[in-house]
């Protein structure tokens, strides 16, 4: 995420919808792909008044909503406090995510606009009410993608039941965000990965056409291969090729949205500036990694210095290096819609 300025040369943050220090009204600008003083002329979204969650400014011709939210067909119950605060969570993530997928100007319309389009469905089951992740209710939703919506469940947002679902699934590594960039990379499989690219993505993650239920099952039921941490970036990424897929698709999301941020800020490592991923030329890949290497190992040691876990609790070994270079070249070489 790049750094943004108020007026008055202050830091603003992505969700702020006000500047903190001269009070003006501010909102992200999705074309501009900037955050900046509302003007007279501007239409915020309507969830800014309505909801108190959204900072965008609605740029859709006739439309109330950004187009954040207009990908958003479903939305839970929000009567209770509790809940609207976790649904803001929720939007808080799923706009990071667009920020970057707007960045790399990848294809992205709602699915009300396009048969092909994206669309985002947020529930709540019963665990949420119970605040216990551990029983699985009748209604249980579960987190995933089909064929271009992308379900959240509410609970995900509660650090935590959150910490509750880690922990039982024994995972390194759980948040918001990463639901929002795992989930999309499933997403964009389906729209870019197809012709040649198809036979390459078979050559470097295995082949789809596994059946995905029974690996799925196997996968939960014995484990990961104990060579696991030699080819994958997770114990999770073994269980079937598209799952692979996601997850890289997701670290490399994590890798540049990060780099972006540092590179905004002036941070530099060993005396060298760390270079903006955004910025760089489509074969800067192995640049980009080797920033991300140099940056991963202070960034962790300083979560440790706080007492906290690792930032970035993972491994990159060269096959998860060639899936990344896949995932890399794939945004590169996909189409641009036209500028508006």
């Amino acid at each position: 995420m790049r750094a943004f300025h108020c007026g008055c040369d202050s830091s603003l943050y992505f969700a702020n919808d006000r500047c903190l220090s001269c009070g003006a009204a501010v909102a992200f600008d999705p074309v501009q792909l900037a955050m900046r003083p509302v003007a007279h002329e501007d239409q915020p979204c309507a969830n800014r008044h309505t909801y108190g969650t959204c900072n965008w400014l609605a740029t859709t011709p006739g439309a109330t909503l950004c187009d954040a939210c207009r990908l958003t067909e479903v939305v839970p119950d929000l009567s209770a406090p509790r809940r609207l605060a976790l649904y803001y969570t929720v939007e808080k993530a799923k706009r990071r995510l667009l920020y970057s997928l707007l960045a790399f100007g990848l294809p992205l319309t709602a699915r009300a606009d396009s048969p092909c389009g994206l669309a985002f469905h947020i529930l709540a089951d019963a665990r949420v009410e119970a605040q216990n992740a551990d029983a699985l209710p009748e209604d249980a939703v579960i987190t995933g993608h089909l064929d271009g919506c992308i379900t959240i469940n509410l609970l995900e947002a509660d650090p935590a039941l959150r910490e509750q679902v880690r922990t039982a699934l024994n995972e390194p590594y759980r948040t918001v965000l990463g639901h929002f960039r795992h989930e999309s990379g499933h997403y964009y499989w389906q729209r870019l990965v197809t012709g040649a690219a198809r036979a390459m993505f078979r050559e470097t993650f295995g082949d789809e056409r596994q059946p995905y239920a029974e690996c799925l099952a196997r996968h939960y039921r014995d484990g990961p291969p104990p060579t696991w941490p030699e080819e994958y970036v997770c114990a999770y990424a073994a269980c079937h090729p598209l799952e692979d897929f996601a997850e890289c698709w997701a670290h490399y999301l994590h890798i540049v949205d990060t780099l972006e941020t540092a590179a905004t800020a002036g941070v530099g490592v060993c005396g060298r500036p760390l270079r903006n991923p955004f910025a760089a030329p489509p074969d800067a890949f192995d640049e980009t990694l080797a920033d991300w290497q140099r940056l991963a190992t202070p960034l962790n040691d300083l979560n440790r210095s706080l007492g906290l876990d690792d930032a970035y609790p993972f491994a990159l070994p060269p096959p998860v290096v060639d899936k990344l270079r896949f995932v890399h070249n794939l945004i590169a070489d996909a189409p641009r819609p036209p500028a508006p």
